[in-house]
Order: structure tokens, then sequence, then C-alpha cells
């Protein structure tokens, strides 16, 4: 067995603009740090896989300047013509790595998530990959709730399978839609429930495979795909032609009682918003998140960051205040779920060069 990794760098992150941008989506933000969300899931994962057998997904226009930002070789990051969701991304990734390694089990990440705690999560990592490979079932990571989060999908436990390295190791019973606050401290009370990070971990052969009775039309354009020799334009139509779907509804719950997934406490967040900084990132004794030349007078719970200017508020009480130098956005820290209706406007009035 040989363990190989995709990260799927696809996404806009509208929820983070104006600092996201189409040019430039929140997974090459650097929030924490200097480097930027995908550096710091590429070095991640880098200490368990390596660095050759990591590929990265992105859009096309993206993927040269990916491959020099992640200092690896072109050839490595695969440019999407068009987005399509994780399910075919997965797919495709599966197709290229068979050619090369028919024993190849596949971990499949996002790009801009945050995990504190490298340790666990690398210990998790082997764990998954050798049950994946040994069983031939996919092998999801389950983030142990801290709160009865209303943003997250959540993974129903079922029977214990086993325990590796004092790792228990559970069938997954099922997935869960992002549920109400009631519900939602139902499961967090149950100890049967996980919150869902979109980690996979799979054996490339039975990823395909699944994907060949799951959905025939995305199997059928990948290994065309992968099977190269066909022109960009071809590649672009091809893939343009199959559903948007992720590898969730796609694959994941056609095999109930067939999927593995390992409980992990490892500091996860998917870092959904501007909101979710001031629980991730120093705050001053006010509760206040600032970056930036800023005067934070009689304020709290705020997040402000600035680019350079002056921002100066006075009595100004869990906002989010973003200046980017050709854009500012002013909003209460409980709507930051929709600033995506913001971008919505600007597609509208054709405002283009600030999305």
């Amino acid at each position: 067995m040989k363990a190989w990794a995709v990260i799927m760098a696809g996404g806009s992150g509208t929820r983070f603009w104006p600092e996201s941008r189409k040019h430039r989506a929140k997974q090459f933000l650097s929030i924490f740090g200097r480097k930027s969300l995908i550096e710091q899931t590429f070095s991640r994962i880098k200490k368990v896989i390596p660095p050759s057998r990591i590929l990265v997904f992105t859009s096309l226009e993206k993927a040269a300047s990916t491959a020099k930002l992640l200092r690896i070789p072109r050839s490595q990051v695969i440019g999407e013509p068009v987005g399509r969701n994780t399910a075919p991304c997965a797919a495709w990734a599966a197709a290229l790595i068979l050619k090369k390694d028919p024993s190849a089990v596949l971990g499949i990440f996002p790009a801009d998530h945050f995990i504190k705690d490298e340790a666990v999560f690398a210990k998790a990592l082997r764990v998954a990959y050798a049950q994946a490979d040994r069983e031939g079932m996919p092998v999801t990571l389950g983030i142990k709730p801290d709160q009865a989060h209303t943003g997250y999908g959540y993974l129903e436990m079922g029977a214990k399978k086993v325990s590796v390295r004092k790792t228990p190791v559970f069938f997954l019973k099922g997935f869960h839609e992002k549920p109400g606050l009631a519900l939602a401290r139902s499961y967090v009370r149950s100890g049967k429930f996980l919150w869902n990070a979109g980690i996979f971990i799979w054996r490339a052969d039975c990823l395909l495979e699944t994907t060949r009775r799951q959905l025939p039309a995305v199997f059928q354009a990948v290994v065309k795909i992968a099977g190269g020799g066909i022109s960009a334009a071809a590649v672009k139509k091809l893939f343009s032609k199959v559903p948007s779907i992720s590898i969730d509804y796609g694959l994941m719950e056609k095999l109930t009682g067939g999927i593995l997934t390992l409980p992990v406490a490892m500091g996860w967040n998917d870092v959904g918003s501007w909101a979710t900084l001031k629980s991730l990132l120093p705050v001053d004794r006010n509760g206040n998140f600032s970056a930036g030349n800023n005067i934070l007078v009689e304020s709290s719970g705020n997040i402000v960051k600035g680019s350079g200017r002056l921002i100066a508020t006075v009595g100004l009480k869990d906002h989010v205040v973003v200046d980017t130098g050709d854009a500012v956005l002013v909003c209460p820290v409980s709507a930051t779920e929709s600033i995506r209706k913001i971008v919505s406007e600007l597609q509208k009035k054709n405002m283009r060069r600030f999305l």
C-alpha cells in the first residue's frame, strides 16, 4: 500500500469578502500567520505523505500559481476547467493515481481548514490509511463536538469495530444534514455524533469502482480525461457535462453500513466565516480581534482588519470591519454568513472589479 493525498482547492470562499476574491479565494489567504491556509494544509499532510504523492486540484487559472506557491511540480496540480464539486474531483484524482499505483490509498482533504493539534491529526491519518487499505472501505475523520454547532453536518457512529494504537474505529451509521439548535444539542448529548470534517481516506480502486456504479457519467468522463491524449478543449467539454455533486451525496451516502469513522479531537475548524476568527486568534481584554492600524475605543467583541490606513471605532460592539484598500465591509458578527449576498449584489450590478 502506498498512501497518496489530494487537496481540493477549488472553492471561492465568498464569506471572506472583501479579502477573498475570484483571483484570491479563501484557501490562498494568510489568516493564521504568514502562510496561507493551503500552504498550512500541504505542510500538515506532507508530514505523513511524501510531497511527491500529493496532488492539488484547483481552478485551471490558479494551477500554475498554486504549484509555485507550494513549490511542487506543475504536473502535481490539476487545473479543473470548471468547478464540479468534490465527487468528480475525487474520482478524477483516483483515476490519475491508479495509472501510477494500482495499490494506492487516497486521502481527500479540503484546502482551507484549520487544525491546531497536528500530532493527533497525523496519528489519526496513519490509522485511517491502514484501515482503508485493509478493509477496502472509506474511512472518514469525525470531529468530537465541543458544542451544539448548527453550521456543520454530523456523522452518526454505529458499533465499534476495532481499536488501533488506542484509537477506536467505528462503523458509520449515517450522515445527517446541518441540524437546528435543539437537534444539535440532542446529538451532542447522545455522545454518538461527530462533526463531518469532509476528510475521507479510501482505496483508489474502491473509490473509482463506487463511482462507476453510482455516478457512471462521472466515471466515464474522468477515466477518459485521466487516460490523456485529448485536448484541453475536449477536457473542458467532457468535465462540463458531469453532474456537480459532493462526495457525501454522490458516493458516501450510497454506502450505508460500509463506511468507517475515527472520532478525533484535534482543534479542527472549517474557518467558515469572519466570525470564526474570534475563537481561533488572540483577542484583547474587550474581546476584540484587531489587525492593522486600528484604534478601538469603548468597543468590544469586534473583528477589525485593516490594510494600512487608520480604522477608528467608538462604542462599536460585535461587528466585523474589514478594509482592503478598495473596499470596506461593515456588518454585525451575527450576519457574517450573509456576506455572500454582497457578492450576489456585486454580480447583479456588474461590479466585477470587486469580485
